[in-house]
């Protein structure tokens, strides 16, 4: 089965992969890991909440973060998370430079044709 791309998916969809992924995880390592009841205890919530994540991947960002802990990923997130304030807003900067320099070389007609064009940096690069 494909994986899914989290960059076409709706906020639903993300959120069922995760909980699928972590039950996925989960049972691969069952020796380790334990059963879905002992899981749950073991990170502090309940059987019933747990399985519900499973299905649904809702649950708080706090719990979301005990689960990683339990699974013991938590450190794979920390990549994305690892920017630096500093380089975050370089980045901006130097974003906003370019296009002011793009616009500055249009012509009238392309200005009026673009107004609307918006570009969104990728922060997490």
């Amino acid at each position: 089965m494909a994986e899914l791309d989290f960059s076409l998916a709706t906020t639903e969809e993300i959120l069922k992969e995760l909980g699928k992924r972590a039950k996925e995880k989960r049972k691969r390592e069952i020796e380790y890991f334990g059963s879905q009841k002992d899981f749950a205890k073991h990170i502090g919530m309940t059987s019933r909440r747990y399985q519900e994540f499973e299905i649904s991947g809702k649950i708080t960002l706090e719990k979301f973060i005990d689960v990683l802990r339990g699974l013991e990923v938590l450190e794979d997130i920390q990549k994305l998370l690892n920017k630096k304030d500093e380089d975050f807003f370089h980045k901006k900067r130097d974003v906003k430079k370019t296009t002011l320099e793009k616009k500055d070389t249009k012509s009238s007609n392309d200005k009026q044709k673009n107004d609307t064009d918006v570009y969104i940096p990728n922060v997490f690069e």
